[in-house]
């Protein structure tokens, strides 16, 4: 009875802590608040060459929680970019600014805010599909399944609209693709804010897009964190077995 006890305490203690993990992730996720965005559109294009940018605004102001993280989620609509590895939205720069311009020429001179990682720590990409004609090329400026940022130079509206082999500037997420934008500080929405988007194209992309801001940045499961996890329940089960030899 002892021992068949000290099993049962084992695996209730092991899965005591699975369940408490899982928990506080689903807690911190429900208390999170997120809100879509509405998109004005800029007059004119931005852009390389060729330029063929389409700028869009959204105000951030008076949201009522400061700003973590964006979520830019490809609509899955089939419609943006041209197929291949140039399916889905494609992004050419992402900013935030305190100032207000209305016409996409002044994008590329107006001052943004630091809160940019477009390392693969602070940029989470998740692949989203070709369509045809597929390639077993990785989707333009990606690398390894993660955004590489000497080509898409996402702090810049620089993108080449062209899929040949000048494209250069941007990333294409795929259909149904995403990309989350871990912020390195939060940013308070008390004040004038406005984030500026550039769709290569200009084909209506973000209109039909889902781009949404969070109070929480994104969180990515450790391997580390279940490990230790799993550590401290083996701990657990052991401190039990030796009680019960001892008694």
């Amino acid at each position: 009875m002892q021992q068949l006890s000290a099993f049962l305490m084992s695996n209730i203690l092991t899965l005591s802590l699975a369940t408490a993990a899982t928990t506080l992730m689903s807690a911190s996720s429900a208390t999170a608040g997120t809100l879509s965005l509405d998109f004005t559109k800029l007059e004119g294009l931005a852009g390389g060459n060729p330029a063929q940018t389409g700028v869009y605004r959204a105000a951030l102001s008076n949201l009522g929680f400061d700003i973590s993280s964006i979520a830019i989620t490809d609509s899955n609509s089939a419609k943006g970019g041209e197929g291949g590895r140039f399916s889905g939205f494609d992004l050419d720069a992402i900013k935030i600014s305190n100032v207000l311009v209305s016409n996409a020429a002044d994008i590329k001179n107006l001052p943004g805010l630091a809160v940019f990682d477009f390392t693969s720590s602070g940029t989470v990409f998740t692949a989203g599909t070709q369509r045809s004609p597929v390639t077993p090329a990785a989707l333009f400026g990606t690398t390894n399944g993660s955004i590489n940022n000497s080509v898409a130079t996402l702090q810049n509206f620089d993108g080449n609209s062209t899929t040949d082999s000048n494209a250069f500037g941007f990333v294409s997420l795929g259909d149904g693709g995403k990309v989350v934008f871990n912020l390195k500080n939060s940013i308070s929405t008390t004040t004038p804010l406005y984030l500026y988007i550039g769709e290569v194209g200009d084909n209506g992309e973000v209109a039909s897009g889902k781009i949404t801001v969070s109070d929480k940045p994104l969180q990515v499961p450790e391997p580390t964190h279940l490990a230790a996890l799993s550590l401290l329940g083996i701990y657990f089960a052991a401190s039990c077995r030796k009680k019960t030899k001892a008694a």
